[in-house]
């Protein structure tokens, strides 16, 4: 059991070193003014916000994504512990980051955003479509 928990632990740094290098790196070719923010845990969510700017949901509109979704993203993990209602809130706010992403994808590939929304349900894919997304420049900025 020790022996599958260590080998998780490594896979589980190694995606975190993935996905955080290429946010740093989508960050940086954005002009982002601290990409290295990328490399903190909850300030990932603030430079996705930074980058997608803001999220429309019906006719609601998300401004100052990048607060809202750190704060959202700290709720999130605070309120994970309460059962039930906890497990709820960190529901939706795993489906405001699918959200989020999609809007992501969109300023590069229109075509494929739902797709790779669709895809990033999975979470491990997350860091391969960004690296994608890296080699492409956005069409859609807002």
């Amino acid at each position: 059991m020790a022996i599958v928990s260590f080998i998780l632990a490594i896979i589980g740094i190694a995606f975190y070193i993935f996905f955080s290098f290429t946010l740093y790196k989508l960050a940086q070719k954005r002009g982002l003014e601290m990409p290295w923010l990328a490399w903190i845990p909850i300030a990932q969510f603030y430079v996705l916000g930074l980058m997608v700017k803001s999220v429309k949901i019906s006719t609601f509109e998300v401004p100052k994504l990048e607060m809202v979704f750190t704060i959202a993203a700290v709720a999130s993990w605070i309120l994970g512990m309460i059962p039930v209602i906890g497990w709820l809130f960190t529901l939706a706010f795993w489906a405001f980051s699918i959200i989020v992403l999609y809007n992501l994808y969109n300023q590069y590939t229109p075509e494929k955003a739902k797709t790779y929304a669709i895809v990033s349900i999975l979470g491990v894919t997350i860091p391969f479509i960004l690296k994608k997304l890296y080699n492409m420049e956005p069409v859609n900025l807002p």
